[in-house]
């Protein structure tokens, strides 16, 4: 690929010799001649020679070849499919797998080596199911699905078109429900609902999504789930979410459109988000988040107002000591020194 290339992929304007060629993309403290570099923060451009090709802003490239667009990082969707080399693998069924007679596969799809295919599953067009990958009865997945190696779909779960899940992730396991009796025993609840992951839905790796009770836990489309996140059952995930990694969200949560929760936070059972919502990472939610908040903290609480406190927090020590100066002065002016 060249330069003249990449602008055309991109929209982006060639700075230089438009017809250099360049074989991959190479990252701001790894740079490479024969590679193309994509910077977006202006601070790393020093410490790339001038030898190394880049995309970067309008206006930032100067003395060297390279592409320049409004943003650079959002080339990242473009190119990087050119770049990846990891094998599609083979289109059909491998020899070491097992599909149900009851199982309906779409033409053009891939299921890898060791997966099981249950009774009345469904698999669309198109869709790559890699090694050791377990399908339940009666499952639906839809066209262009790509499931990694090792994950799970329990019974009846259902995906949409264009989804991703990554290895390790377990798709209607039980949710975590129970209750006590008179004597002591905890009984289990029957759970008996399904899971619902709509359209261009990203799961990452070892992440859980707990079946329904009784109804559907569903999360919608576009949303992003990040790795180590649990999700328990009941819940509903708006469209466009993004949920960063070791993320842990209640039982009945929902959370509406375009909200982010990131790394660590926890979302207690039966919690409303709104639209738009920003959950800091670590904070733990307790009640319910209007539209457009931003909020940090446990138990979370508007992020400004936190901010404070965690500010007025820091000053204690130094509050604590001025108060022993104040009770030395008062007990010396009593005493008069003695």
């Amino acid at each position: 690929m060249t330069l003249d290339d990449v602008a055309q992929l991109t929209g982006g304007v060639v700075v230089g010799d438009g017809a250099r060629q360049i074989r991959g993309i190479c990252a701001p403290d790894d740079p490479r001649d024969d590679m193309l570099c994509v910077v977006w923060e202006k601070g790393l451009m020093a410490m790339i020679p001038l030898s190394v090709p880049v995309i970067s802003d309008a206006g930032s490239i100067s003395g060297r070849d390279g592409v320049e667009l409004d943003n650079p990082k959002r080339s990242l969707v473009r190119l990087l499919p050119r770049f990846d080399r990891r094998a599609a693998g083979e289109i059909g069924i491998s020899p070491g797998a097992a599909v149900h007679d009851q199982a309906s596969v779409g033409e053009g799809s891939a299921i890898g080596p060791g997966c099981v295919v249950s009774e009345g599953a469904v698999i669309g067009r198109g869709v790559v199911l890699q090694a050791n990958v377990f399908v339940g009865r009666g499952v639906e997945i839809g066209d262009g699905c790509a499931i990694s190696a090792s994950v799970v779909i329990q019974d009846l779960t259902r995906l949409g078109r264009g989804v991703c899940v990554h290895s390790g992730v377990v798709i209607g396991s039980d949710g975590f429900g129970y209750v006590r009796e008179d004597d002591g025993r905890i009984v289990k609840i029957p759970q008996i609902g399904t899971v619902i992951i709509e359209d261009n839905v990203e799961i990452g790796a070892n992440s859980t999504v707990d079946r329904a009770t009784f109804g559907v836990t569903r999360i919608r489309r576009g949303a992003k789930i990040g790795s180590l996140v649990h999700i328990a059952h009941n819940c509903d995930i708006g469209e466009d979410c993004i949920i960063v990694g070791c993320v842990a969200i209640g039982g009945s949560v929902r959370i509406g459109r375009s909200s982010i929760v990131a790394g660590q936070a926890g979302i207690a059972d039966h919690t409303k988000l709104g639209n738009g919502v920003t959950v800091a990472g670590r904070a733990g939610v307790t009640k319910d988040i209007k539209d457009g908040d931003t909020i940090s903290g446990f138990p979370a609480r508007n992020h400004s107002e936190e901010t404070r406190f965690q500010a007025s927090l820091r000053r204690i020590p130094d509050i604590l000591k001025r108060l022993k100066n104040i009770e030395r002065f008062i007990d010396d002016t009593i005493t008069g020194g003695n």
